[in-house]
């Protein structure tokens, strides 16, 4: 790789080092947790992103985009909405 190699290209070369030795990053499960619209499960999947090898990785990609939904590298980047937040009438 080079010094212009894109932080996602990093990721997914860095995926594909873990996929090849069997083994998979929790947000490979399958359950949508990293971007579900439910907080609480978003907070799980935040959790378990502690033990990943591609943590790294993943923060830059997603500050390389400045990704506001879901959750990389353990952070929720997840954006409030304003119709979230309003009441009922």
């Amino acid at each position: 790789m080079t010094g212009t190699t894109s932080p996602h290209d990093r990721l997914a070369f860095a995926l594909g080092r873990v996929l090849a030795n069997g083994s998979r990053p929790p947000c490979g499960d399958g359950s949508g947790a990293w971007v579900s619209d439910n907080r609480d499960e978003r907070a799980m999947a935040a959790r378990l992103c502690a033990r990943c090898p591609l943590i790294v990785e993943c923060a830059a990609a997603a500050d390389s985009t400045k990704e506001r939904f879901g959750v990389w590298a353990g952070v929720d980047r997840t954006q409030p909405t304003s119709s979230k937040r309003k009441g009922a009438a």
